[in-house]
Formats: structure tokens, sequence, C-alpha cells
């Protein structure tokens, strides 16, 4: 991240400066005087605390009325409603039912004995949403539905004319808004032409005139005012008008289609970090076992939101950042956080917070931010702050990493977390240290990277297969701290100095010597793992792998006093290293590399997520009959008619946005590459996640056998970056058959992902699954075949979730214990009622119906 400065001070090229430490002064000299003159501030004041009364639960439900007294027996209606008259010490349960609004607390608790508590009553999901449904839509040509809504719809946010802020002055990214669109809670892609939407599925336009916002949308054949329709409309869901609340705890709830824009260089109030669930500048929050979807950008926010808010940089503050009393050590916890266009997770000065135990996955999956600021979890100005045992998966964009530590970050500790499939894994930015990085395992991410930045230490991590691991920059102006502090002096970040103890390393080098660079190894293997193989989902993270440990001897413990003080900060690490990924105590003697304490000679196999003694929320399945991405699927491979050196077929398929399929130096125009799903699928939609090197003319072919293909979708005309594509065909194999290349580079896909449900279903044949005992719950019908866990998820099933069957006569149904039809596997030829009496009740991940005899 860079922040925009004065003409006086602007930096040589190429290198990027903070205001010096004079601007301090000027800062805290604004921060006295917006304190005097706060009363005239446009700001909303804090609802004061009433007279201390007995804490008591206020019910809200969707039987309610916000007339009603609140009680059990007589709830409120809106959740808004109970937020406004909340006290200290007060818990609002919300009970089941869908919520569309956004919860402005009107005040927060006084301290941990008398916080404010939002919960779940754990009566059934509680959902609050960004979005409103629309059921208005009128069909125009082809598969193209117009909606037009007055713009008072909006109230004072109209997402469709709020573009998406890109750089540090006035730019945007082109062609995309704040808002989105959804059927059966898919989110669509939105274009930036009509024209572009009538050529592409699932796809969104829109136009904001004086006085009403139309939007068209390509539903591929679908009926949307049949179906579950919804645009989004709010900018926030949980986020308080009241600037600086304290002591404020949200729990146990689904939040879903937040219409935020993209905080881009968060140095002023207009590029802002606003998330779904946001602090705004609050104090000891703790959000927990929430459910987080689609926010446009920002999942949670836990930060001061901007630099000028925090008295960082000229302009009117709200909380002085030096003033580490009023703001900050929140705790977030436990949560799910899916498909947020920004950041699961960011903060621009969190001080002193903890992220803890969070999966996070499909960041910024449609591609379209790659901002200096996208990563699934983002934090500025955390110091003394904890990162740990998170599941951070499938983030995209050029300028991305899974974990990003941004200017100062000075006693930070990053552990015990899994990172896969980003742009770059770690990344340190324009900082002093100490910053601990310590048994974490980095799995398939494109780089290990540090620009401008020193104090470093990588200890007892697992790195496989992240490509470059590399130290960038010549050092930046930046912040150290006196320690325990945010009293901070400026400095160039170098010369710069890392630490590696007791890494293993696979697939990578770690970085030599280089002027103004040193590297500190100790202790380090690499090339001693192989035979690597992992099962990673949404739910679960395990891994299999051969150690050499031959080689792996007298290692010793990371310490602080092995490390030392860094320069400047005058401050070691956060702590001894005395423990490995499971918590499980390190020898001290004879130190086994990577993080895994009792790793030994020969095979290893690891179960990562779910964490031991932590209850993460169960990602919601998608609705039956939605469309899954089969190229995912554990039978699914890839296949080409060239691959240019690493640029591998199956990287087309591998979920990681970073990585690439290319036909360059094939010479052949006509290149291909096909997608075997392994079983046969209805296909609904292709999409094509091109590198620059794009098809202009370019088939999309289906077959059953891999060699007679029939064509399903043709163009002169592509346009790269993301293409979606109908296909509304039955087949097994996709294929991408290329015509024309754009370039002089032949073809390249990031990824090739084939959307479809299971051929087949209810009727004669069909074996019904069910998710509760005695054929009740959710339940599914699946014809003869062979279903992997997308399989089941398409139609609503989630993994480990069957608690009964039915079998139809002269059918055989076998379930296994793992996807991909691998582990225990249990074969039914008659009705199971109760999954319990056999011992495998919420044990199935995929499964196969045949025919007996057959």
């Amino acid at each position: 991240m860079r922040h925009p400065i004065s003409p006086a001070r602007q930096a040589a090229p190429g290198r990027k400066r903070r205001a010096p430490r004079r601007a301090a002064v000027f800062r805290a000299l604004c921060a006295t005087v917006a304190a005097a003159v706060l009363a005239v501030l446009a700001l909303p004041a804090a609802a004061p605390a009433q007279a201390a009364d007995a804490p008591r639960v206020i019910h809200v439900a969707k039987n309610g009325s916000d007339s009603n007294a609140g009680t059990q027996a007589s709830p409120y209606l809106t959740i808004n409603h109970a937020a406004q008259v909340a006290q200290p010490g007060d818990t609002v349960m919300v009970h089941a039912g869908l919520y569309r609004e956004t919860v402005k607390p009107a005040r927060g608790g006084t301290d941990e004995q008398h916080r404010i508590t939002y919960t779940s009553a754990g009566d059934g999901a509680v959902t609050v949403k960004g979005s409103e449904e629309v059921n208005s839509w009128t069909r125009g040509t082809g598969n193209v539905w117009s909606a037009t809504l007055p713009n008072s719809y909006f109230g004072d946010w109209n997402p469709y004319a709020q573009g998406q802020p890109n750089g540090g002055g006035g730019g945007t990214f082109a062609g995309y808004t704040a808002g989105d669109v959804y059927l059966d809670e898919t989110a669509y892609y939105e274009k930036p032409s009509l024209s572009t939407v009538q050529g592409a599925a699932n796809t969104w336009y829109s136009e904001v005139g004086s006085s009403s916002t139309t939007i068209w949308a390509n539903f591929n054949g679908a009926d949307p005012n049949a179906r579950l329709a919804e645009i989004n409309v709010r900018r926030q869901i949980f986020a308080p008008d009241v600037w600086g609340l304290g002591y404020i705890t949200v729990n146990g709830f689904t939040v879903e289609h937040a219409a935020n824009t993209y905080s881009d260089f968060p140095d002023s109030p207009d590029r802002r970090q606003a998330g779904a669930i946001s602090v705004y500048g609050g104090l000891k929050w703790i959000i927990q076992n929430n459910i987080v979807i689609n926010a446009r950008t920002i999942g949670i926010d836990i930060g001061l939101s901007n630099d000028t808010w925090a008295g960082n940089r000229p302009g009117t503050a709200r909380t002085d950042f030096h003033n580490t009393s009023a703001y900050g050590s929140h705790i977030v916890r436990n949560n799910y956080i899916a498909k947020c266009g920004q950041s699961g997770i960011a903060g621009v000065f969190s001080w002193h917070s903890q992220i803890l135990y969070n999966m996070i996955e499909d960041t910024n999956y449609r591609n379209e931010f790659s901002g200096a600021e996208t990563a699934p979890i983002k934090v500025h100005y955390m110091n003394e702050g904890l990162i740990k045992g998170n599941y951070v998966k499938n983030s995209k964009g050029s300028n991305s990493a899974g974990i990003w530590t941004d200017w100062g970050n000075q006693n930070v500790r990053i552990t015990g977390n899994i990172v896969m499939n980003s742009p770059w894994g770690y990344y340190a930015e324009a900082v002093f240290g100490p910053i601990l990085v310590d048994n974490n395992v980095f799995i398939g991410n494109s780089d290990i990277r540090t620009l401008d930045a020193t104090g470093i230490v990588f200890a007892n991590n697992l790195f496989l297969d992240n490509a470059n691991i590399h130290n960038d920059g010549s050092g930046r102006d930046a912040y150290y701290f006196q320690p325990g502090t945010m009293n901070e002096t400026t400095a160039l970040t170098s010369p710069e100095k890392f630490f590696w103890y007791n890494n293993l390393v696979q697939g990578s080098t770690l970085p030599a010597n280089a002027t103004d660079k040193t590297q500190v190894q100790e202790g380090n293997s690499t090339g001693t793992v192989s035979n690597v193989h992992y099962t990673a989902t949404n739910t679960q993270m395990s891994l299999n792998f051969d150690l050499d440990a031959s080689g792996i001897h007298g290692n010793t413990p990371v310490t602080q006093a092995r490390v030392g003080k860094m320069p400047l900060a005058n401050q070691s690490i956060q702590a001894d290293v005395t423990t490995d990924f499971f918590g499980q105590p390190v020898s001290g003697t004879n130190t086994m590399a990577g993080p895994f304490a009792t790793a030994h000679n020969g095979t290893n196999s690891v179960t990562l997520w779910p964490p031991a003694g932590q209850t993460v929320p169960t990602p919601p399945p998608p609705p039956a009959g939605t469309p899954v991405n089969l190229s995912l699927g554990a039978n699914a491979k890839a296949v080409a008619s060239y691959q240019d050196g690493s640029y591998l077929a199956s990287n087309a398929i591998d979920g990681n946005g970073s990585s690439r399929w290319s036909s360059d130096h094939s010479n052949d125009p006509s290149a291909w590459i096909y997608v075997d799903l392994g079983a046969q699928y209805a296909v609904s939609t292709a999409v094509l996640n091109w590198e620059a090197a794009y098809g202009k003319a370019y088939k999309i072919q289906v077959s059953d056998n891999a060699t007679s293909w029939t064509d399903a979708y043709s163009t002169t005309n592509g346009q790269g970056g993301n293409e979606t594509v109908n296909v509304g065909k039955n087949a097994r194999y996709i294929r991408m058959q290329g015509v024309t290349p754009a370039t002089g580079y032949g073809y390249s896909l990031y990824e090739f992902e084939v959307y479809g449900t299971p051929v087949g279903g209810a009727g004669t044949g069909s074996a019904t699954v069910y998710g509760d005992a005695n054929y009740t719950g959710t339940s599914a019908a699946f014809g003869p075949g062979s279903y992997d866990l997308p399989a089941l998820q398409a139609k609503g099933i989630a993994n480990d979730s069957i608690s009964s069957l039915r079998v139809p006569a002269g059918y055989t149904v076998t379930g296994y214990a793992d996807a991909g039809f691998a582990g225990t596997a249990w074969n039914f030829t008659g009705d199971a009622p109760n999954l319990t009496t056999t011992g495998n009740n919420d044990a199935i991940s995929s499964l196969r119906v045949t025919a007996n005899g057959s």
C-alpha cells in the first residue's frame, strides 16, 4: 500500500515515503483542535446509557413488532430497533429468520462485565442481508431481463451509482460499481456494457439516471421472477453510525450482500474501510461464530477506517492513534468468511487485535479488484497483534496476499495458519518488525514476499510449492515505535535483515544475502519432503507427506534471546517458539524442522482443519440445484495439446488464481485444453479466467468420449479477462478449442471453471438421502451414478451430513468416508432409517448408486 504525499515530500521514483516525524506534531495539534470542536462536527453522538438497571435479554423475532416490549413473549421485529434501546450489560437475542436491514448500535458497553451482546438465539439460522428481493423483472432480448427502480428505492446509498476506488487519487476500477445481482444466492459478474451482458450468462450491467436505476441481467434461461433474485442495496450490515463504541459482541449471525466499496490506500474518508461488519473505530469488540458471504469488498473491518480519522494525515481526526486505550484490542474468531471482493478481515490502525481460527476463502474470486489492498487478511498498524490458526484459501488478484502485514505491525505474531493458493502467501511491507512468522503451512502460493521490510523472523514453517521467496525494494521511510506503544519515529527500512530458522522448504529456494539484505539461516531443511497429498475443502484440510529426516539434527528452538532485539524497534519477537502447529511442545534439543514437532522419517499424516478445541461455523451448502464448479471435483483432470514448461494443464483447475496453463511456444493457433469431469454432468456454463494471452476466437466444445466433439459455443470476438459462456449440455468432457489467439503468446488460462449439476434425479432407481434420522431433514434423490462431494453439495447435501437413506429395490448405495470415493466404504442394499446405529452417521462424503448385477 502507498499513501499520497505532498509535493514537498515527493520521493525519488520507485520509493514511497511517509510523512516525516514533524508531521506527528501537526497531527497531534489537529487532534487537540478536533476534540475541542467535536460538538460542531457532523458526527453522530453516542446515545447516553440509561441509569443502571438489571441487564436484560431483548428478543427479536420475525413474528414480532417494534412496538412490542422486546420480551420473549412480545419480541421486537427488527434487530436495529433492539440496537437503539440496548443498554450496557444487555443481550439482544435474535431468533431464526431472514432480516433485511442494517444494524446500527446506538451505544456500546462500558467494560468486560457490561458488554452489549448481539447473538443468535440458537433456534435456527439468523441471516441478515444487505440485499432486497426483486420480482418485477421484464424480459428483453434473449436471456436478458431488466428491472427499473426509482432512485428513492435506495435511500442515501445507491450502490449502482458508486464507483470502486482504485489508486490514491480519484480513480476507479473501470466498469465496476458497489452493486451486485444474485440468483439463488449466486452472485453474477458485473460487465461494462449491455452488449456484453447479452452474450454472457450470469452477468449484469446497470445505468443510473436522474430519477431511476435500471439493471439488466442475463439469467441464462431462468425466470428471475420465479426464483430468488436479489440486488444489494445497503452498504453495511452491522455497523454503528456512532464512532468509537466499545465492548460489543456480535455472535452467530449469517451476514450477506453488503454493497461496500474498495478501500484503496485508506488514507482519507472517501477511501475508508467499511466492512459488512464494522467496529467503526471501536474498542474491544468480539466478532465470533459468524458466516460472512458476498460482501462486495470487505467482510469485517477492525480499525480506525482511514489515516485521516486516525490522526495520521492532515484533516479532522476522530481518534488519535497514539491513544491505544481508546481503540483496537478486538477479537475476531471462529468465523467463516467467503467470496468477499477485497478482504475477509481488514484493519488500518487495529492495535493489539487478535484474528483467530477463521476460515476465509475465495477472496476476490471474480478477479475484479487487483488494487493495493486485496488480501483475505490485511492489517496496518496492528502492533502487538496476533494472527493465529486461520485457514486462508483461494484468493485472486495480481496484487494480493493471503496474509498481508502492511505499515507498522511491530511485534506481531503470525502462527499456526494455513495459507493456500494466493498470489503471495505472506507479504510484509514497510515494516521494521519484529514480526514472528512461525508454525504456518504455506501451500501453492506464487510467492512469499517482503517489500521495503526488515526484522521478519520465519521459524518452523512448512513451505510447499510456493515458487519464489524473495525480498524486494531498497528501503522506504516508515514508522518504528517505542515498544508497547504507538509512539512513532520515522526512518528508512534499509538495510534489511531476515531470519530463517528450522523451516521445511520444498519447491522454493530461500533467498541469499544481497546488498543491504542479510539473511540469517539456521536449521532449515530443503528438498526433504516428497509425495505430498492433501485434501483441502472448506471444512477439512488434511496433509500427507514423506519426510527424509536423516539430515535434520542439532536444531534448537527459536527464542527471544536467540533472535535478539531488532535495531531501532528495540524489541525482540513476541514469544519463544516452544510449541508447534498443534500446540504440542517442541524438543529443546534436536528440534524438528517445520511446524509438526512429532514429524518423523517416512510417511506423515496430519489433519490441520478443523482446529482442535475450536468450533467453527459450517459453511452453508449451495442451494439445491445450484451449479457448482465441477473442475474442482476430486475426479476432475485437465489435458492440453501443449504445456509450456511449468504452465501445466492441471494449473487451470487447481482453484489457484495465480497459477496458469499456457500454450506459448507451441506456435499453434489451434491449441486446446479440456477438463475431464470424471462422469457425465448437466453442464450449464463455463468460466474462462484468461491471462493476458487470451482467445480472440475460440470454441467451447463438449464430448462423452474425448474423441468426438460438439460445439456448444463459438466466438470471434473474445474479450479476455473473465468470460462466462453458456454451455447447456450434458457432457463429461469440456474443451476450449483455440481458433485465433489475441496475442503472439498463444492461449493462457488461470482457471477453466465448469459449472453444472448431476445428471438424473428422483424417479426409478433413485436413492434418497436425508439430513436427519427417520427420513427427515434436508433430502435429495440420486439416480444411478457416482456423486463426489461437489455433486452432493450441488443438491444441498453438506459434507458429513447424511443420517438416513432409502435404497430402491435392486440397487446398492455405497457411501464413502472421504471425498473422491476414498476412505471407509459402507454398502446399503436396503433402507437405513438411522445411520447412528450402523456407526456412520454424518460420515459420508461421496457416494455411488449402482444397479445390482451391473
